[in-house]
């Protein structure tokens, strides 16, 4: 089971993968999406915002 180090540690995960491989964070993005998983794209850019703050 997850908890919010997790989470928090998958998002800054994929902050890293967006600035070295945008185009793979993409696929990850559109095929959840295809998979009927949504908000993941969205949860990360508030995370990323929130903490430049």
């Amino acid at each position: 089971m997850l908890n919010n180090y997790d989470l928090s540690f998958l998002s800054d995960f994929r902050y890293a993968m967006q600035k070295r491989f945008p185009s793979v964070l993409e696929v990850y993005y559109k095929s959840n999406e295809w998979a009927g998983i949504h908000g993941i794209r969205e949860n990360d850019q508030m995370a990323w915002l929130s903490s430049k703050n």
